[in-house]
This record gives C-alpha cells, sequence and structure tokens, in this order.
C-alpha cells in the first residue's frame, strides 16, 4: 500500500513573466480527475473546477510526492541564525528528518521574518 501524500500540478506559461526570465511558468494544483481523465484546477473567478488543458497557456501536469518525515532528532545545542549575522540566532528544538536531507525546527522564525532558507540562515552548534 503506498502511504506517500501525492500532489498533482498543472503547469502554464505566466503572462507576466520577463522576457527570458527563468521564472516564465507559473502551476496550480490539480484538485481532481475528471472522468475522462483530465486533471481540473479551481478557476478563482468562476468559482468552479476547469480543465487545465483548456485553460491557456497550459504545458503539462506533474506528479510531486510530498516529502516524508522518517524521524525526529533533538536540536542537541544548535542554533539557527541569519547568515548576515544580524542576529544571535534562534535554538534548534529539533530535526525532521527526510529522506535525504533534515529541516531544523523552531519555535518560531526569527524576528522580522516569516520564511527561513538555506540562502539567508545557517546552523551554529552552539557552545556554552
Amino acid at each position: 500500500m503506498d502511504t506517500n501524500d501525492v500532489q498533482y500540478l498543472a503547469y502554464f506559461t505566466d503572462p507576466d513573466a520577463a522576457p527570458g526570465s527563468d521564472e516564465s511558468e507559473t502551476e496550480m494544483r490539480v484538485e481532481s480527475w475528471s472522468a475522462d481523465g483530465l486533471a481540473l484546477v479551481l478557476d478563482q473567478e468562476e468559482g468552479r473546477l476547469v480543465s487545465a488543458k483548456e485553460r491557456p497557456g497550459f504545458l503539462r501536469v506533474e506528479r510531486h510526492d510530498a516529502p516524508q518525515v522518517r524521524g525526529v532528532v533533538p536540536g542537541a545545542g544548535w542554533k539557527l541564525g541569519q547568515k548576515d549575522g544580524l542576529s544571535l540566532g534562534t535554538p534548534v528544538v529539533a530535526f525532521l528528518v527526510y529522506d535525504g536531507y533534515v529541516r531544523p525546527i523552531t519555535g518560531l522564525p526569527p524576528a522580522g521574518t516569516g520564511k527561513v532558507s538555506r540562502e539567508t540562515h545557517q546552523l551554529v552548534q552552539h557552545r556554552e
């Protein structure tokens, strides 16, 4: 039995993207499938499901398996700090272990940010 959460995304050309940009595509979650097997996406303006293939700029539908947590490891004195050095770091409570990577979990994101990424933050082992 397959227990992975499976998600399908429909991709479209992005009419607002700059020419030659890497961001030339946009995506929508496939909400359901028609009786004929067509991917259905939500048309927010009409408030109904429509065929992704019939929307302007349709490119393709892809399957995305949601990452599965395989384990949890204590934070063990690690801190998550901003790479620019402006914060002292937020204690890591635990690490979620996935296939091929780990994700640090803190009580809350560092003050003033809503998003943590490897481009803006780094892990530092705290020693007392």
